[in-house]
C-alpha cells in the first residue's frame, strides 16, 4: 500500500468527486509503476509529480512510496 502524509489525506478528502476517484486510482497504480510522473528539478528534487487532470498535480516521492501532497497546479512549485 502506497502510504500518505497527514497533509495529502487532508487534500484527498478536500478534492471535488471528480477528482476524488482518478486521484485514488492514480495511487494506486503509483505501485505497480512508481516512475509514473516526472521528475522535479530544484527545490523540489528528488519528488516526482503526477497530473491530475488540467487543475492539480499529485507531489511524491518513490524511495520509499510516499504521496506527500495534492494541490492545485499553481501551488504545486512554490
Amino acid at each position: 500500500m502506497t502510504r500518505r502524509t497527514r497533509r495529502a489525506t487532508k487534500d484527498l478528502e478536500q478534492l471535488p468527486d471528480v477528482l476524488l476517484a482518478k486521484a485514488e486510482a492514480l495511487i494506486e497504480r503509483l505501485q505497480t509503476e512508481p516512475a509514473l510522473g516526472k521528475k522535479l528539478k530544484g527545490r523540489l528534487e528528488g519528488k516526482r509529480s503526477l497530473r491530475l487532470g488540467r487543475t492539480h498535480r499529485i507531489i511524491y516521492c518513490v524511495d520509499p512510496l510516499v504521496v506527500l501532497t495534492i494541490v492545485p497546479r499553481k501551488d504545486a512549485y512554490r
